[in-house]
């Protein structure tokens, strides 16, 4: 296990370590842990575990520690379990050699690690996905020393874990500040000649379900596909089903003749111009947890189509910041596309869809974080005196 550097001697008080496995620099956590490095600077020095082959992309740089077993997400339990008993050998060296570093947990993949290290230190686990055992993380969340974030109401729902101040707290993802510092557009009402603009913005990944939008576009009749283009701006993971799922879109918009209305751009370092442009912004995706893309979105003055599932109704106020279709619906996404191209819906003025998440900027959630990662340092050195945690104020 092996560091690309480190914070500068004396600038920071906390250190964390972030266990997500990470393969990808392509969003998602990664953007939260960014917002919350800069929001919390200089108080906390932030690193974040990945695996070996990881290469970072995107800015500002995050402290790496890489890991040969590290692993995020995995498609068997098998698997699962044979990657963490690989890893934990290498994590619990560099925890030994590091006693005051405070664990963050962010991924399924790093859930047995969190929940061993449980057993002798007091470790933080974000819940950032809807996982389908419920029962396995409710019970880890009652032991002792393991305290969970959840990220919505509709997440606590799931899990059935109530929020309790101090062990299991409801905790949004964030957007860093420079989104809700940005001038906000003036919006005026598109020219009959010109189309409105909707945007996507997220990994190529099947759970995306971004071939609803082709089924959807495919239903609508030629006059309302006329007042609509389609952009879905985002990386392909680095895994087959991904690949071929990128693939599968491509070959039915030359098939089907949709390319004439949707585009496939690629990623894109520029999402905010990609956003400047936007008079919507699309999220298909079935149980999306908590959605920066989404965040992002309502923080530039954007309107949001997303489904009635998962943080989404959570996020979004239906028919002021946005509209909700039916989960999985092609029809309904269809019925709801055709709604926002006749202007039937008035959304909000640009500066309510900004203040709707003023509160999951990284400034608001960056201070509850470093409240909750002081509170884990002075609960480990109460446990182990010999412990510095270096508490700052």
């Amino acid at each position: 296990m092996r560091s690309d550097g480190d914070a500068p001697p004396g600038t920071n008080r906390l250190s964390v370590l972030h266990l997500t496995g990470a393969r990808a620099d392509d969003g998602g956590i990664l953007s939260v842990l960014r917002a919350l490095q800069e929001a919390t600077a200089p108080a906390v020095a932030h690193r974040v575990w990945v695996q070996e082959s990881f290469r970072q992309t995107r800015s500002p740089n995050l402290n790496l520690v890489r890991s040969r077993f590290a692993l995020d997400e995995t498609p068997g339990t098998l698997q699962f379990l044979i990657r963490a008993l690989r890893a934990w050998p290498g994590l619990k060296q560099l925890l030994e050699a590091n006693p005051e570093w405070i664990v963050h947990a962010h991924t399924r993949g790093t859930f047995p690690l969190v929940a061993w290290l449980s057993r002798s230190r007091p470790v933080l686990f974000t819940q950032h996905a809807y996982a389908r055992r419920t029962g396995m993380y409710r019970r880890v969340a009652a032991w002792p020393r393991m305290r969970t974030l959840l990220l919505t109401p509709a997440m606590a729902r799931h899990y059935g874990l109530p929020e309790l101040p101090g062990k299991v707290d409801i905790l949004s993802e964030c957007a860093m500040d420079r989104w809700f510092d940005a001038p906000l557009p003036v919006r005026t009402p598109p020219a009959a000649d010109r189309p409105l603009n909707v945007v996507g913005l997220g990994n190529l990944a099947r759970w995306k379900r971004w071939n609803l939008v082709l089924d959807a576009v495919a239903q609508l009749p030629e006059s309302v596909r006329g007042r609509l283009r389609f952009q879905i701006w985002g990386p392909t993971p680095p895994d087959d089903d991904a690949r071929r799922f990128e693939s599968e879109l491509r070959h039915r918009l030359k098939q089907e003749g949709l390319s004439r209305w949707i585009s496939i751009p690629g990623p894109t370092r520029q999402p905010a111009e990609v956003l400047a442009g936007a008079d919507a912004f699309l999220l298909p995706s079935t149980n999306e947890p908590c959605s920066v893309a989404l965040i992002e979105a309502l923080a530039s003055g954007i309107p949001v189509i997303a489904s009635r599932s998962g943080g989404n109704p959570d996020l979004v106020r239906e028919g002021v910041t946005g509209l909700l279709f039916k989960p999985e619906s092609s029809t309904d996404l269809a019925t709801t596309l055709t709604c926002l191209a006749s202007g039937r819906v008035t959304f909000a003025p640009p500066e309510i869809l900004r203040e709707s998440v003023a509160q999951r900027s990284a400034s608001v959630l960056g201070a509850r974080h470093l409240q909750i990662y002081q509170e884990l340092a002075a609960k480990r050195f109460s446990l182990n005196p010999a412990v510095n945690p270096k508490l700052g104020g």
